[in-house]
């Protein structure tokens, strides 16, 4: 959910994590962030100004899932500039910007409309417009038809943390809520890396 949009149509769950808790999960989300660049990542994405690219995006994905774990929030000024950043390297590196911004839009309608549907249904929140923003940059940085990959990984990822959330003793009343801010950033990091072997 961005700093925009904090006034839903009904109090939106809490989905804050502790300090300790939301480092020890970025600790371990930025060694699986190692992890999956140095056993996916193709020359594409090691070598020259994409190996820098790839620094600022990976530390940017980290800082937004820390920021979004402590708060709820994915600020508009890390995401926007995510975006524009994306097409930006994809104009300068292969000329793909036609696919970065096409990646950029269907990213966010995709989750705008999810979360419009969900709030029609619902009554209240049940995904923010900083979800959108953050798919858009995903968008952005892989193009349109990587988009898929970045979902399927990042459903994954946000199923096994409602899978612990929902073993925590909660009271009934309570509406269980995860951030999916730190699952997104892990499929767009996954989808970054693997661009090379999807489509070599």
């Amino acid at each position: 959910m961005s700093d925009a949009d904090r006034a839903p149509l009904d109090p939106f769950p809490d989905v804050r994590v502790r300090p300790q808790i939301a480092m020890l999960l970025i600790t371990g989300l930025s060694v699986v962030f190692a992890t999956v660049f140095v056993g996916l990542a193709s020359p594409a994405r090691t070598q020259g100004i994409a190996l820098y690219a790839s620094f600022g995006l990976g530390a940017s994905l980290l800082v937004l899932s820390y920021i979004d774990l402590r708060t709820g929030l994915l600020l508009d000024i890390i995401t926007l500039p995510l975006i524009v950043s994306g097409v930006a390297f994809a104009w300068f590196s292969d000329g793909s910007w036609l696919f970065a911004m096409g990646g950029a839009a269907l990213g966010y309608v995709l989750i705008a409309g999810l979360g419009y549907v969900w709030r029609q249904m619902r009554g209240y929140e049940g995904i923010g417009l900083g979800d959108a923003k953050l798919l858009a940059a995903g968008g952005a940085w892989v193009g349109i038809a990587m988009l898929p990959v970045i979902l399927l990984v990042a459903s994954g990822a946000g199923l096994i943390g409602a899978v612990f959330v929902a073993l925590k003793p909660q009271n009934n009343e309570d509406r269980v809520a995860i951030p999916f801010g730190p699952a997104l950033a892990f499929g767009i990091w996954t989808a970054w890396c693997a661009d090379g072997l999807v489509f070599p």
